[in-house]
This record gives C-alpha cells, structure tokens and sequence, in this order.
C-alpha cells in the first residue's frame, strides 16, 4: 500500500510540474493577437538604415520617452467626431482607446482603436501599432513576427512606415505616377503623413496628422470613390 501511495504521489507531482511550465509561454495581449488576425495591407517603407540609426540616438530610456505630437502618458482614450462610409453614412462621436502594448527600451508600442461602430468591420476599428520614439513615430505592420521581434528583440521589423517626424519626406512617384505614394508635410507645430495607391481606381489610402502637445487630430482611410471610408476628427468638446 506504501509502495502505491508513493507512485500516485510522483504522477500527481509530474502533472502538476508540466501545467505550471505551460503557463510561462510568452504571449502578446488578447487585444493584439485580436488585431494580427486580419491580413495587413502592403506599404513601401519610408525608411533608411541611417536614418534608423540616427534615431536611435535621440531616444531615452526606458519609461522615459516623451514624443510632443503624439498622447500624453496619461491619457488612455479621447473622444473624436467619426464620419463613416460603408453600408451607410454614419457620423457618431466616438472613442480612441491609446493601449499601450509593451514598454521597451528604445520608445514605446502602442495599439491605436476605436470603439465598436454598427456596420464597420471589426478590423477597421484598428488604426495600427505604432512605435512611438522621442522623435519619431513609426507604424509597424500587424503581423504576429514583427510585433514579436520588436518586443523582444528591439530590432525595427520589416513593414514599418514613418508617419511622424521633424524632417519632410517626399513623394518618390509623380503625382499621377502610378504606385504607393508616400510623403509627409512640416506645417508649424504640425506633421502630416499622407500615402495612397493610384494602381487602381479603388486603391487605399491613408492619412495621419499630428499635432504638437495635442497628438493625432485627424485620421483618415478608406478606398477610391470614398468607399469603407473612415474619418476621426478630435473632438475640442
């Protein structure tokens, strides 16, 4: 009786043993697994190695990261005016919720969305992931591989868009040229970044506008002849 006492007790601590290991498996929020489900859209980078590097430089510790256009630390949403074109047009005060998804070293990943809208689709209430450093923002293409190598490895991930920064960018196609197009404007204390695809007549499009101290004012997306199109204005209410 002895003997089998013993061997029950081994089995029920080898059990125990392989539950709690399974348990410590590095994970990304449910929130941004929710958002890397949807296939992302195909964008050209606006960037370069030295540029990268330069960057690097002008950045602060960790927690310590204070970029003047985009959310204060201590905001976690804002209301915006939307506008929203798909079944119907609908024009609804909204929420942006500001998730903060992992403190690194280098700046800070956050994940930009919406609060739930009737008729537009669940993956549009995204904005993105943005990579937020002192002086510069990136937007960093949702794919379960480039979030996780920027959490864990802090190399910038392929597929990742400056949309703000102190230095205008411009367009390498020609206005009617057709392909993505890529250009961010300086006017004062704000920072415009506009892309689009003129491939096609339905191409996508998307347009960020920052703001010095106040963050993103304005957001839009949607595709030619403003279809599934989404508008966010923040509101002064």
């Amino acid at each position: 009786m002895k003997r089998i006492l013993t061997i029950i007790l081994a089995f029920g601590l080898i059990i125990n043993f392989g539950c709690a290991k399974s348990n410590n498996v590095p994970y990304i929020s449910k929130q941004s697994n929710d958002a890397i489900n949807f296939k992302p859209l195909k964008q050209v980078d606006l960037y370069t190695n030295k540029t990268d590097a330069a960057n690097n430089t002008n950045t602060t510790e960790t927690g310590a990261v204070d970029n003047l256009f985009f959310f204060k630390h201590n905001v976690s949403q804002l209301n915006y005016k939307g506008k929203f074109l798909f079944d119907n047009i609908v024009e609804k005060d909204v929420k942006l919720i500001i998730n903060e998804v992992a403190n690194l070293k280098y700046g800070k990943l956050y994940e930009l969305k919406i609060n739930s809208i009737e008729n537009v689709p669940y993956e549009r209430l995204s904005l993105g992931y943005f990579h937020v450093k002192k002086d510069i923002i990136y937007k960093i293409e949702p794919t379960e591989e480039n979030l996780n190598k920027l959490i864990t490895s802090e190399e910038l991930p392929n597929g990742r868009v400056i949309v703000c920064q102190g230095k205008e960018v411009k367009d390498t196609l020609g206005k009617d040229e057709p392909g993505w197009h890529h250009y961010i404007e300086v006017n004062g204390d704000k920072r415009e970044y506009h892309s689009y695809n003129n491939q096609v007549s339905t191409g996508y499009y998307e347009s960020f506008i920052w703001e010095k101290n106040q963050g993103l004012i304005n957001y839009q997306s949607g595709y030619g002849a403003e279809r599934d199109s989404i508008e966010l204005q923040l509101s002064n209410d």
